[in-house]
C-alpha cells in the first residue's frame, strides 16, 4: 500500500514537470542586433549606418516580433515595427504596424490616423527550402496616392535561398502591382533667365507595375556557445529608380 501511495505521489510531482517540459519546447524566443552599413527596405534607402536591435516571442506558430532601426545620424529615419504571424505548413499570414519618426511632429507613438507616424500592413506567404513567395499590402493608416485616395500600397517579393562556395546565398526581386503610396515636393531650379520651381511626384514603391527591388546576399555564419555571428553582404538595386547600393552587416544572435 505504501508503495502505491509513493508512486501516486511519484507520478502528480513528475505530470506538472512533464507538462511544462512539453509547453518549454512550444515557447520559443530570440533576440538579435543588426549593425549595418546601409538600412535598405524594399529598394529605397532610409538611412546610412544603423543598429537593428530585434525580439521575437513565438509558441505553436504563432509569433510576436518587435524590430527597430536607428541610425547613427539622428536626421535619418528611425522606425519601430511591430509583427503578429501565425505560420503552419510552410504557409503564414500576418499583420506588420510600421511607426516611423518624424512623420508626426511631436513623435508622438499612439497616434492611429490618417496623417500620422504609423502604416498598416497584411502579409500572406509562402516558404519553404526552395523559394519564400510573401505579399504585402497596407491597408490602414497612413497609407495614401497623391490624389488622396487609398493606395492599399502592395508589395510582392520571390527570394530564392542557396549555398555555394561556403556561404549561403539569397537572390531576390520585388515588385509592385500598381500605383502605391506617395506625396508631391517642389524644388526651385535656376533657369536661363529665372528661377523655376519644380514639382516632384515621390512614390513609396512606385507609379504603377514595376520591379522596384533586386538584391544579392552572401552571409556566412560563425557560431559560438550560445550565440551565432551572421556577417554578410549585399548588392540593393531599385530598378525602378535606376539606383543601386552595395552594403555590409554583421548580426549577434541567440540560438
Amino acid at each position: 500500500m505504501k508503495k502505491i501511495i509513493l508512486l501516486a505521489l511519484m507520478a502528480i510531482t513528475l505530470m506538472p514537470a512533464t507538462a511544462q517540459e512539453e509547453d518549454d519546447q512550444d515557447f520559443h524566443a530570440s533576440a538579435s542586433l543588426d549593425l549595418v552599413s546601409k538600412y535598405m527596405w524594399r529598394g529605397s534607402e532610409q538611412a546610412s549606418i544603423s543598429l537593428q536591435p530585434a525580439l521575437e516571442v513565438s509558441w505553436q506558430g504563432l509569433s510576436l516580433e518587435a524590430t527597430a532601426s536607428t541610425s547613427f545620424d539622428k536626421d535619418d529615419l528611425q522606425d519601430i515595427d511591430l509583427t503578429l504571424m501565425y505560420s503552419r505548413w510552410g504557409f503564414n499570414i500576418g499583420v506588420i504596424d510600421y511607426w516611423t519618426r518624424d512623420v508626426d511632429s511631436e513623435n508622438r507613438y499612439f497616434r492611429y490616423t490618417s496623417d500620422g507616424p504609423h502604416q498598416l500592413e497584411a502579409n500572406l506567404g509562402y516558404t519553404c527550402k526552395y523559394f519564400s513567395l510573401q505579399a504585402y499590402t497596407m491597408f490602414g493608416c497612413n497609407d495614401f496616392k497623391i490624389n488622396g485616395d487609398r493606395a492599399y500600397s502592395t508589395y510582392i517579393e520571390l527570394s530564392v535561398p542557396f549555398r555555394a562556395g561556403g556561404l549561403d546565398w539569397k537572390v531576390s526581386a520585388g515588385i509592385t502591382p500598381m500605383e502605391s503610396a506617395g506625396y508631391t515636393s517642389t524644388r526651385t531650379v535656376q533657369g536661363l533667365l529665372k528661377e523655376i520651381t519644380v514639382v516632384d511626384k515621390n512614390y513609396l514603391y512606385g507609379e504603377g507595375f514595376t520591379c522596384n527591388m533586386a538584391s544579392v546576399r552572401a552571409t556566412k555564419t560563425f557560431c559560438f556557445k550560445n550565440f551565432k555571428l551572421p556577417v554578410f553582404a549585399e548588392f540593393h538595386a531599385n530598378p525602378y529608380l535606376q539606383k543601386a547600393n552595395f552594403l555590409a552587416g554583421i548580426s549577434i544572435a541567440t540560438f
